[in-house]
């Protein structure tokens, strides 16, 4: 036993003396400078390119360089590709001895490695990718016979304090990893190998700039050193956008041109902590965590996306296409989306979002939409949107600059109060009733739509009317709309109604057919309905609207504080309607069947239409107050069996081609002409008085007024009066007379 031991002290030590021995040997053959010699040729002689550093040792733990520097190719003349102020290798010199590449460790500190595109898909270090060439007239190996990369194995790298930059051929983009700091163990050949690494990624671009702290942690591959076969297997991946916090995890293949498959997380965050990197964003709005998970196809030009589908809060949908940028930025994507917008109210929105209207409150509303991505370009392949019992589908092509658009629109409400409860301003109306229609439009500087809307049993208030059982269809052809067959009640009365307006968004032209059984008109607009008709006359004056007007109006009854009428009928054909009426032109007529005026200026006063159809007998009250010597009877308080009307307009000039007024106490007759803008009269009134007045004519006096509306000046016809039978008999009575008392004076 004590033989054995002493035996084993021998062998140990001589084992040790041994080991001595070789690293002393290894220690003197690689001196400094000869490791410098052997590095610089190696570099020479395979890599191509210059190298430098400051030191090379050789030691129990293995080599170490100190400030490594290697040119881009061919010299530091140009710039440098890798530096390294730090790098040990530990190799297992065992493995060495039987021609095996073993590493246990490398280290290394302050490396900088700059990638740059030279040009489309050429970078530089594409010359250390490129295979040996064989010597000349020596067989080409074929496929089959190729060299395979000898087997490696690294048992621990670990790196810090590093940098890795890519910048592209035109300057527009430059990546950097930065601060690296990485760990990984066991690697060898194609073999999966744990890693952990923290870096911050600056980013700088044309479309998104800014610093991102990022952290990842998973198993990777090298493929055997060939980064086409690479893999990369992510278990958690964290990056930071300033408050924004993403999570990441998947699988990556292929080191030259990604093949990736990912989960994304984004955690709750607020639009202001995106205006660092999107300053249009408008701020303190809080968005809803992002769950995504794409599947794409990363090269040198273009990210081609297999699919993408995410979920942002009640948003959720898919993407697939591609985004270029080589030469020039593009995309061709198709998504679909499908969201769920919460009920809100306008006003919020408005504070964030100018362009927004305000006072609208919003129900909620759910929205799909399938469409294709352009440049300048949209197709909706369809978008469907719904709230309450409204709902809308529609297709169409949208391009950005200029814009333009075409396509068709479907739209229905199971129940138009619905809308009211969208636009409060509707309340007050009371809308009720179904609706529905298909559209095509078509947008080219001007909005143009072609369609049909159906709408039955529509009900509504207004002015304290009450509109029921409405039924009908309008339909909308180029610049025309129309609506024929529509029926319904008004205020309990028969209403039927047919309606046209070609040209209705510059210059309509209106032709309008309405029967109503019974009309029946409050004495005036409710106060706060009259401020906003004010306020709509301010705007009109501010920039006249003119429209044409033709058709015809048939009234069985009119009601009125001020007007009591039977049968009426207005039959017209008017061009250029405005408020100032100062290029009305075209022609109007009416006739009423029996009636009573009650205050006729109180009517005149409120409705400006009535005022131009009735100007004439409002005119023949203010003249009959005026001619006190006639004792005309009052015409503002007057019971008629008739009334008609005829006139002709020519840019504002009214000429009255018959104006009768036919009543139990005068008959009345207008003729001549009214200045609507500037109220100037220039009229001839001929009244014939009835016994029921205390006065009988038989034949008609006469009254030539001037002036304005109100301020006319009055002046009787002379020859009207002389032709009166009391004056002629008068009057031959004082000839008479004078004859007797002439022949009288003679004979004396």
């Amino acid at each position: 036993m004590r033989k054995f031991l002493k035996f084993s002290a021998w062998a140990l030590a001589s084992a040790l003396l041994l080991g001595l021995v070789s690293f002393a040997a290894l220690k003197f053959y690689f001196t400094p400078e000869r490791i410098k010699t052997l590095l610089t040729g190696y570099a020479e002689a395979n890599l191509k390119r210059q190298i430098s550093l400051d030191s090379a040792a050789l030691n129990l733990r293995g080599f170490s360089i100190k400030n490594l520097r290697i040119a881009e190719h061919p010299d530091f003349g140009k710039r440098e590709f890798f530096s390294a102020e730090e790098f040990s290798i530990r190799p297992d010199f065992r493995a060495l001895l039987k021609k095996e590449l073993k590493i246990n460790s490398i280290s290394a500190s302050g490396l900088n490695v700059s990638i740059i595109e030279v040009k489309k898909n050429v970078y530089n270090f594409s010359d250390l990718m490129s295979p040996p060439q064989p010597p000349e007239g020596a067989k080409k190996p074929g496929a089959e016979s190729a060299a395979k990369p000898p087997a490696f194995g690294i048992s621990n790298i670990s790196v810090k304090n590093s940098r890795l930059s890519y910048t592209s051929a035109d300057k527009t983009l430059h990546v950097a990893l930065d601060e690296i700091k990485l760990s990984a163990s066991s690697i060898a050949g194609e073999s999966l190998f744990p890693f952990e690494a923290d870096f911050k990624l600056k980013l700088k671009s044309p479309y998104l700039s800014g610093d991102f702290p990022a952290y990842l942690k998973g198993k990777a591959s090298l493929g055997a050193l060939d980064p086409k076969k690479g893999k990369v297997r992510i278990e958690k991946a964290l990056l930071t956008a300033g408050k924004i916090n993403c999570e990441l995890k998947g699988e990556l293949e292929n080191f030259l041109e990604p093949d990736a498959s990912l989960d994304l997380r984004i955690k709750p965050f607020s639009s202001t902590d995106l205006k660092a990197f999107f300053p249009a964003v408008p701020a303190r709005i809080l968005l809803p965590a992002v769950n995504a998970a794409a599947g794409f196809k990363l090269t040198a030009g273009k990210i081609a996306f297999k699919s993408l589908d995410f979920k942002a809060g009640p948003v959720e949908g898919s993407l697939k296409g591609r985004l270029a940028w080589d030469p020039v930025f593009s995309y061709a994507l198709n998504a679909r989306v499908k969201a769920q917008v919460p009920e809100m109210n306008t006003d919020v929105l408005a504070k964030k979002f100018p362009a927004v209207p305000k006072g609208f409150h919003l129900p909620l509303t759910e929205i799909e939409a399938d469409a294709a991505l352009n440049p300048g370009k949209i197709k909706v392949k369809l978008a469907k949107l719904s709230a309450a019992s409204l709902a809308a589908t529609m297709t169409g092509k949208f391009a950005l600059e200029p814009f333009s658009a075409s396509g068709a629109l479907k739209i229905s409400a199971g129940d138009i109060h619905d809308l009211a409860q969208i636009v409060p301003a509707l309340k007050p109306y009371k809308i009720k009733g179904k609706a529905g229609g298909g559209f095509n439009f078509t947008f080219d500087k001007i909005l143009a739509l072609r369609g049909k809307a159906s709408f039955e049993n529509v009900s509504a208030q207004f002015f304290d009317r009450k509109l029921s059982g409405l039924k009908g269809a309008v339909e909308i052809a180029k610049d025309r709309l129309s609506a024929e067959g529509v029926s319904g009640k008004l205020d309990g009365e028969d209403l039927k109604l047919g309606f046209s307006a070609k040209n209705y968004a510059a210059h309509p032209q209106v032709l309008l057919n309405l029967d109503l059984a019974a009309l029946r008109l409050p004495a005036a607009l409710p106060a706060e309905s009259a401020g906003k008709a004010g306020a709509a006359k301010k705007r009109a004056n501010a920039k006249p609207f003119y429209f044409n007007l033709e058709g015809k109006t048939r009234l069985g009854a009119i009601s009125h504080p001020n007007l009591a009428a039977g049968e009426t009928v207005i039959k017209y054909a008017l061009k250029n309607i405005s408020e100032d009426l100062k290029n009305l032109s075209g022609q109007a007529s009416f006739e009423v069947n029996g009636g009573k005026f009650e205050k006729l200026y109180d009517l005149a006063k409120e409705n400006k239409a009535a005022k131009v159809a009735l100007y004439p007998i409002l005119i023949l009250g203010k003249s009959s107050k005026l001619a006190k010597g006639l004792k005309l009877p009052d015409f503002n308080t007057i019971t008629f069996t008739k009334m008609e009307g005829d006139y002709a307009f020519k840019n504002g000039l009214m000429k009255i081609q018959k104006s009768v007024l036919i009543s139990n106490v005068a008959d009345a007759s207008s003729a001549g002409s009214i200045n609507l803008a500037a109220d100037t009269l220039d009229l001839k009134i001929s009244t014939t008085l009835k016994e029921a007045s205390g006065i009988r004519m038989s034949v008609p006096v006469g009254m030539f007024v001037k002036g304005t509306f109100e301020n006319p000046r009055v002046k009787l016809d002379a020859k009207s009066v002389m032709k009166q039978p009391a004056v002629k008999k008068n009057l031959k009575k004082a000839v008479k007379e004078g004859s007797k008392l002439l022949k009288k004076l003679l004979k004396k």
